[in-house]
């Protein structure tokens, strides 16, 4: 049973309500004109199982009476709702209704077709004209079958006019960028998309690569692929073959080709080549100095692989297969794009990338990427984004530990500052301390710890908070808990500011060791943490497990550290997020799966004892 037809309001496109609820395939979603030169070939005579294998890429005899009765019900919908009286003609075989019933002697027999006449007496040598004369003779029709003869002329062309007038109103031309779904019959649709294939023009493209392409496909043989893409043939017919790119010797960089249509009719940004487009990009988007590092080493990574790889092709030149060949890429770097030596980027054994990349780094590259095109599109730089019709997921790197935290145990916390108290007065220890104690009862980054200052502590009816400029430029709000206040005053009291009460509003949160009212930079904290982490660990009593681990710690891990506490002790997820200054609740989730294994496991154990 196939559902009704109806407009889609989005598109203007006739489309089915309801896909086949008995569980067999739906092979009508949206009406082309091969639907209607499919039912006028029926209506011609041609057998429904060969109109079936020409017009509507199916083979079987079962499915082709399954696609038949779909295509006929969709079209008689479309004429209902028209209003079109003809409506019950559709998917008639007119041939099927030569046979006339003639009286000779005053016995009633059937007259068979001239075809089957001229089988059952092996005249095909004769004439027509023969043929007709002597089927006439022994035929002759009544005047009963000669009304039948001319209300079936009468209702052919009636059903001819009614399908032409609604191939004009309903048919739709098929475009690549169309969903595989609307097109291809449910069956063969899912299993076009378990490997990807989206959209017409990715399945296009894959055919054009030639080879075995429809080796992943389950079911699938050489024979359905030749159907599959002798329809897809059809339905894309005068549309433009996929762009193949020219493999070829580098040659030098050049302007956007001047015919190329990238430019709107009022642009936003006045480019005339993808180098000054992407400067401009950069310039507008990013943040920070990280963010401007990223943002300009991705997009010179990209330009480099058009240039060597897809002979200097422009951003506006980029095709579906482009993304996909570039995604592979950066997950598999050869060796050649790899420096192999520490130099400036042109000079003799640079290459764009210090080694293969991560899954992380990928996915990162990717993001970079395609936030890129979106903003070259909206400018009206380029006039097409092919990331959008891309599956942009490479899902996880199976030898990535997800259990493997990167988090000091309460354990090691304890031991280290018991470590660093051991040296004090020194000023080192003293700041080592308080970035211990400190960070991990709030949460802050290392940049956004260095930038802190004292006047961004204050004192609400809520409690003690500090407004943080963190990530992405964003303000926030932080809690400061008691035992991170103490350890704050602590500190200060130490460098001779006294407590945060009276300690001078322009002094820095974290003080260089000479001056206590400078602060200090990134570099310096880093080495600073890692050498006093590097020395506690040493004379821990730790298993040789953790010791290990912990070799690799860092400033960061100390944020780390809180996050992995605040879930384990059942701090809601949404205040983590908050505290932490995550864009969603799912970066807290992600990073802190396994703080929450200890309750599941409880659950599990009481549940299946």
């Amino acid at each position: 049973m196939i559902g009704p037809v109806s407009k889609d309001p989005a598109t203007g496109s006739h489309v089915l309500r309801q896909a086949n609820p008995g569980g067999s395939a739906v092979y009508v979603h949206r009406l082309g004109l091969h639907h209607f030169a499919y039912l006028r070939a029926v209506s011609e005579g041609l057998p429904i199982v060969e109109a079936a294998k020409r017009y509507l890429g199916v083979e079987h005899g079962h499915q082709a009476k399954v696609a038949h009765l779909q295509t006929r019900d969709a079209v008689r919908a479309v004429a209902r709702r028209r209003g079109l009286s003809a409506w019950r003609l559709i998917g008639l075989s007119f041939s099927a209704m030569q046979t006339d019933v003639t009286t000779y002697q005053g016995a009633t027999r059937i007259a068979p077709s001239l075809e089957e006449f001229i089988a059952a007496s092996a005249l095909e040598d004769w004439s027509e004209s023969e043929v007709l004369q002597m089927h006439h003779e022994i035929y002759p029709a009544n005047a009963r079958a000669l009304r039948r003869q001319r209300v079936r002329s009468r209702l052919r062309e009636r059903l001819l006019c009614t399908l032409h007038e609604l191939e004009t109103l309903a048919a739709e031309q098929p475009q690549p960028v169309d969903a595989i779904a609307g097109w291809f019959d449910s069956t063969t649709a899912v299993k076009l998309l378990r490997i990807d294939v989206v959209i017409l023009a990715q399945l296009q493209e894959h055919i054009a690569a030639g080879g075995r392409w429809w080796r992943l496909l389950p079911g699938i043989g050489r024979t359905k692929a030749q159907r599959i893409s002798a329809y897809l043939a059809i339905l894309l017919i005068n549309q433009p073959q996929p762009f193949r790119p020219v493999f070829a010797l580098p040659s030098p960089p050049r302007p956007l080709d001047p015919d190329l249509p990238t430019y709107s009719e009022y642009p936003l940004l006045l480019a005339d080549d993808d180098k000054k487009a992407i400067d401009a990009w950069v310039a507008a988007k990013a943040g920070s100095a990280a963010t401007l590092k990223a943002y300009t080493r991705e997009a010179t990574r990209l330009l480099l692989w058009l240039h060597y790889e897809r002979h200097a092709a422009a951003l506006g030149r980029m095709t579906l297969l482009d993304c996909r060949d570039y995604m592979a890429f950066l997950q598999h770097v050869p060796v050649q794009w790899i420096s192999r030596a520490r130099a400036k980027p042109g000079a003799p054994g640079w290459a764009p990338f210090r080694g293969p990349l991560s899954t992380r780094s990928v996915r990162q590259a990717i993001t970079i990427v395609v936030s890129m095109f979106h903003w070259l599109q909206a400018t009206g730089y380029i006039g097409k984004n092919p990331w959008l019709l891309v599956n942009q997921k490479i899902g996880d790197d199976k030898e990535e530990r997800v259990l493997q935290s990167k988090a000091l145990s309460e354990v090691a916390t304890q031991q280290v500052i018991a470590y660093c108290k051991t040296k004090l007065p020194a000023p080192a220890a003293h700041r080592m301390v308080f970035i211990v104690q400190f960070v991990a009862s709030v949460g802050l980054r290392s940049a956004e710890l260095l930038a802190v200052k004292l006047s961004d502590i204050q004192h609400e009816e809520e409690g003690w908070v500090m407004q943080v400029h963190g990530k992405g430029s964003k303000n926030r709000i932080v809690a400061i808990p008691p035992s991170a206040l103490q350890a704050l005053n602590t500190y200060l009291q130490a460098r001779g500011l006294g407590d945060i009460t009276c300690a001078d509003p322009a002094a820095p949160v974290l003080a260089s060791l000479h001056d206590p009212l400078q602060g200090v930079g990134y570099q310096a904290l880093y080495e600073h943490v890692k050498s006093w982490l590097s020395k506690a660990i040493d004379v821990a009593e730790l298993p040789a497990s953790e010791r290990h681990r912990m070799s690799q710690a860092s400033t960061h891990w100390l944020r780390h550290t809180f996050g992995t506490r605040a879930i384990a002790k059942d701090v809601p997820l949404d205040v983590i997020q908050a505290q932490m200054g995550h864009a969603s609740i799912q970066t807290t989730t992600a990073i802190y799966g396994r703080a929450p294994m200890r309750r599941r496991i409880d659950e599990l154990e009481r549940a299946f004892k």
